[in-house]
């Protein structure tokens, strides 16, 4: 299935380059999920995400594995395919 929106591709020689150099350490890290290469097509729309989701992601005091269960739970609740 192709994406709706296109995914950015963190090595696009066009690509802003502070977005470029925040998508290619999110891969890095193993974080390359395709709803921030779609938000990084408007990088004051992906700053702005990435502010207000940092905290709850990657700074949140619930264990991985119990969060994990949450977005499965949540998921399978709403069923979500993706």
């Amino acid at each position: 299935m192709t994406p709706r929106i296109p995914l950015v591709d963190p090595n696009d020689e066009d690509l802003d380059p502070s977005t470029a150099s925040m998508l290619r350490g999110l891969h890095e890290s193993g974080l390359d999920f395709n709803v921030i290469r779609a938000l990084a097509n408007h990088p004051a729309v992906l700053d702005g995400f990435m502010a207000f989701s940092a905290p709850a992601y990657w700074g949140s005091s619930v264990d991985p594995a119990l969060r994990e269960l949450a977005y499965l739970t949540a998921s399978a609740e709403n069923r979500c395919h993706y």
